[in-house]
């Protein structure tokens, strides 16, 4: 029970490590630029826009994952994916938000075409959260062939190329990335919702 209750405690920490470091990182470039009433937008763009801190915060919500699941017994390990998955949902949902809330703090909570501007440039703000939902998809599905193959994967293989549809096409023109970038989205939020049910008799 001690060393169930240990992984438990460290899979905590692990899913809450995207957040601390964003923040932590967040702070430091903003006392070092000067603090001020509103958080500069530079500052957003910085973390948001840092490959070190998107892939730190990747690897610690997986092994955070491999951890919750790695305490239970191996005949619980289904049922605790299950659960480990919606747990990945909401962090990535709380990411999502957190994101939004924070770029609009940093457009004086105004200007919402500059907090929808720094959200989509800041491109790891949005690939975060679709990354967690898609390991929270395949972490409970097979990977085989019909699975690639059909609408939920394709919806979220769109989803995960939007941060560099944004980027290297916002670089050339800004409305045309920002355009592209909303027809992935709604794209592939159709497919994932959408998603073909097994037809009657099908196996499942």
């Amino acid at each position: 029970m001690a060393g169930k209750g240990r992984y438990e405690d460290v899979s905590t920490i692990l899913f809450l490590v995207p957040f601390i470091a964003s923040g932590v990182y967040a702070l430091y470039l903003w006392f070092r630029s000067g603090i001020s009433a509103i958080l500069p937008s530079t500052v957003y763009l910085t973390v948001t826009r840092d490959p070190v801190v998107f892939i730190a915060g990747s690897l610690a919500v997986f092994l955070g994952l491999m951890m919750d699941v790695a305490g239970v017994e191996p005949g619980e390990r289904r049922a605790r994916l299950q659960s480990s998955s919606v747990l990945v949902q909401k962090l990535a949902a709380a990411s999502l938000v957190l994101a939004l809330l924070t770029a609009w703090y940093a457009n004086g909570f105004t200007n919402l075409s500059g907090t929808v501007g720094d959200f989509l440039v800041g491109r790891f703000s949005l690939a975060f959260p679709v990354m967690l939902v898609l390991l929270s998809y395949l972490a409970t599905v097979p990977l085989k062939w019909r699975a690639v193959k059909n609408r939920r994967t394709a919806g979220i293989i769109l989803m995960l190329v939007v941060p560099p549809v944004v980027y290297e096409v916002g670089k050339r023109s800004a409305p045309v990335g920002l355009g592209a970038a909303l027809v992935l989205i709604l794209a592939g939020l159709y497919l994932f919702l959408r998603a073909e049910k097994p037809a009657s008799g099908a196996p499942a």
